[in-house]
């Protein structure tokens, strides 16, 4: 009886032992039918939400796993079921369903490479963004927008004077009132070329430009002379370095744009930019009339002193600087050259006559061109 039993044992140890082993052969095995698939890739997307379960299927459907239980089973046991990260990920073949789960709970995402471009305005910007990653540009904005707001009421980004209230005023005009709609996050989404993960969401990818673009102004205000500024805090610098953006098409003319600016701001003379117009008039790039001139808004610099109340795009690092730090020349006018610079002049006189020999040029240019 007691061999008998010893046997019995033995046999049922035996038994256990095979089963652990078939178990863990298919836990790190590739399963049979998918170790043909070794060496080949496939994109496999996790939408937010979606299930352990509904993933482990896609695996079956796409000839990268054999069975979804073994997965799912190994998950439980090992305290991952609830692990699963969305994105898109890049599966090789051939894997086992131990790998496979690491590879869908490490939030090892395709990595898509994103360029905004210096001074795109927030609109511009959040659908680049939307484009590659799939998320709504209007969410986006919204999420930017929350978060700037709140960013600017804990830290105190706004001027003197200018109250949280009296920006949502603004900001939440009609387009009766305001042709176009403005936004809290204009200017504070960082222009760069990023590597986010595919799946990425609103908040994880806002968070991220604004707060590259924060740390860019705490550096650029720096360099500002403490006694001698024209901007009152970072969110004025920003706007001021936004139109600087808007004018430069030469690098080594930014802190000559800038100081054009920055003595008109001295002197108390109107900006007269054209960039804070056609911002407001989704104009840019396009040719300007003397009636868009005329529109009333704090935005439109021939008829408002002062910077306008916030950003007209986003700018990059190199305008942040120059707004900061301008050259300490007089000069106090611009015209275009026509050959993507400008001249720069001190005196009416003087930039009266280079406006001439502009219109000059160009009137020119049509009757050779036909244009």
């Amino acid at each position: 009886m007691g061999r008998i039993l010893l046997v019995s044992t033995g046999l049922l140890i035996l038994l256990a032992g095979v089963g652990v082993w078939w178990a863990w052969s298919q836990w790190t095995g590739s399963a049979p039918g998918t170790a043909g698939t070794a060496g080949t890739v496939e994109l496999v997307e996790v939408p937010p939400g979606m299930t352990l379960s509904a993933a482990a299927d896609t695996l079956v459907a796409r000839g990268l796993l054999g069975d979804a239980r073994v997965l799912l089973a190994g998950a439980r046991l090992t305290g991952q079921d609830r692990s699963l990260r969305a994105g898109l990920y890049r599966l090789q073949g051939g894997r086992s369903p131990r790998e496979l789960l690491a590879d869908l709970t490490s939030g090892r995402t395709v990595q898509i490479r994103i360029t905004l471009a210096e001074g795109l305005d927030a609109e511009q910007s959040a659908e680049i963004l939307a484009e590659h990653l799939g998320f709504s540009a209007a969410r986006f904005l919204a999420v930017a927008d929350s978060l700037v707001r709140r960013h600017a009421s804990r830290e105190g980004w706004l001027p003197a004077g200018r109250s949280l209230g009296a920006m949502d005023s603004l900001l939440s005009a009609e387009e009766a009132e305001a042709p176009r709609h403005l936004r809290w996050c204009e200017g504070y989404l960082a222009p760069d070329t990023y590597l986010f993960g595919a799946g990425s969401d609103p908040l994880t990818v806002a968070g991220h430009l604004v707060q590259t673009q924060w740390d860019r102004l705490d550096s650029a205000l720096t360099l500002a002379p403490t006694g001698d500024r024209v901007f009152d805090g970072p969110h004025e610098l920003l706007t001021l370095a936004s139109i600087v953006e808007a004018e430069a098409r030469l690098a080594e003319e930014r802190t000559r744009i800038a100081a054009v600016y920055t003595n008109r701001l001295r002197r108390g003379w109107r900006l007269e930019a054209d960039p804070t117009v056609a911002y407001l008039l989704h104009k840019r790039g396009k040719r300007m009339f003397f009636k868009d001139l005329e529109v009333v808004s704090p935005y439109n610099t021939y008829r408002s002193h002062g910077l306008p109340p916030g950003p007209i795009g986003n700018p990059g690092l190199a305008c942040l600087q120059a707004a900061a730090h301008p050259d300490s020349t007089q000069e106090m006018y611009f015209v275009s050259d026509g050959q993507g610079g400008h001249v720069f002049s001190r005196t009416m006189r003087e930039h009266q006559e280079a406006v001439r020999r502009f219109r000059k040029a160009k009137a020119a240019e049509r009757r050779r061109t036909g244009r």
